[in-house]
């Protein structure tokens, strides 16, 4: 069969982007969403480890962005457009000085200057999400326009040989000193030179500032991604599970019960992704098979199942989708009726529901055919987990330098 081909008119950067960032995340480990739960997913992954993203590969771009926008923030730029276009460029431009120590997560470390999606449209809703941008509602193109705008009404204002509010001192102390009135950023200005000794290691200085923005920022102080943060590397390169987080810390209530909730859900759906799989392999995927067996005889299916509040998560979550709330309500029924073949065929409505008829899978069987060794279609739950915890390993390394250059 054919390759799907897919198109959509191009209106601007800002839908590309969008449209860009759809495709990277069905690609990201971890993203397939088979039955149409991403919204809980992602909503519970948004509330544990706030700022992350399933695309998001080093600690270090949390400041290459900005460094770059600084940089930009300081030339005079006709349009939107060319400020953007210089970005593009100069992201492209780091990508080999960033490989010369053959370390992981560079972004573009494969594509080169082919790479369509840039860092700075990856990490640009974790910056508003830590405060490191100032201005949460705007995009990438909201934050080009306004400076270009403002960059063009101050130097008309020079030429008139007017004072201008940006030789004002700033009121946040932690805000780069910008052109712009007020400035757009809370975040360390770019070191000299910078980008001749540009590695993808925090520095002591970079490391010890994330930590701060994650344990101050509204929307990531009271999370779990804050409470680990405040942990050391060696615990956390242990701890390469999710589920064994609830195990080893004593999480504080409030996010101890979200945690528990999140854990819930996933031991649920955990056995109807199992059975996709089983079904979508003719049951020749021994490694699905012995995961349903398991997963049948667990502490969860044979002891909480029954209990299980199928709507716990996406009221908690305020989920607005009928559609995925109706299947979760089955999956409970269906499973707990003993009867595999409404499981199996609640499973492939289910999957022609999300995708029709023509592009279900289950419904096709000459759209996959199973070899054996292949993998699985979707997993265990992580949240974000897996992304988050390279943040983490990146920050307590930068805070090793620190304490080392202290010692010494």
């Amino acid at each position: 069969m054919g390759r799907i081909q897919l198109g959509w008119i191009d209106y601007s950067s800002e839908h590309r982007n969008k449209v860009m960032a759809v495709l990277h995340a069905l690609t990201a480990p971890g993203a397939v969403d088979e039955l149409g739960i991403g919204q809980i997913r992602d909503g519970f992954a948004n509330l544990l480890f706030p700022g992350t993203s399933t695309i998001q590969t080093r600690a270090k771009y949390f400041f290459i962005v900005p460094y770059l926008l600084m940089e930009l923030e300081q030339q005079r730029h006709l349009t939107p457009k060319s400020f953007l276009q210089k970005l593009n460029e100069m992201e492209l431009d780091i990508i080999e000085p960033l490989k010369k120590n053959g370390e992981k997560g560079v972004i573009g470390e494969t594509a080169g200057r082919g790479l369509k999606r840039k860092p700075s449209s990856i990490y640009w809703s974790g910056l508003r999400t830590l405060g490191m941008f100032r201005y949460p509602p705007f995009s990438l193109e909201d934050y080009a326009r306004a400076t270009c705008a403002v960059s063009q009404e101050l130097a008309t204002q020079r030429a008139m040989g007017r004072r201008t509010d940006d030789e004002q001192a700033q009121d946040d102390p932690d805000a780069y000193q910008s052109p712009v009135p007020g400035g757009f950023w809370r975040c360390l200005p770019p070191p000299e030179d910078w980008r001749k000794q540009i590695t993808i290691q925090l520095s002591a200085e970079e490391a010890a500032y994330l930590k701060d923005r994650i344990n101050k920022a509204p929307l990531t102080r009271n999370s779990l991604f804050a409470y680990l943060v405040n942990k050391d590397l060696e615990t956390i390169q242990a701890i390469q599970d999710i589920e064994a987080l609830g195990q080893l810390f004593d999480l504080p209530d409030y996010i101890r019960s979200v945690y528990d909730m999140a854990m819930r859900f996933s031991d649920f759906i955990y056995g109807a992704t199992l059975r996709y799989n089983v079904i979508l392999s003719g049951g020749e995927n021994k490694r699905a098979l012995e995961g349903w067996e398991t997963w049948c005889q667990s502490a969860f299916a044979t002891r909480s199942f029954a209990g299980y509040d199928p709507n716990e998560a996406i009221d908690y979550l305020r989920v607005n989708n009928y559609r995925l709330r109706r299947f979760l309500r089955q999956w409970h029924e269906s499973y707990m009726s003993g009867d595999i073949n409404a499981v199996d065929e609640l499973i492939v409505q289910r999957e022609i529901e999300i995708k029709s008829r023509q592009r279900a899978k289950l419904r096709n069987p000459s759209m996959y055919v199973y070899r054996e060794g292949d993998g699985m279609r979707g997993g265990k739950l992580d949240y974000r987990y897996s992304n988050a915890r390279v943040i983490l390993i990146d920050i307590f390394n930068g805070l090793e330098k620190g304490h080392a250059e202290t010692v010494q």
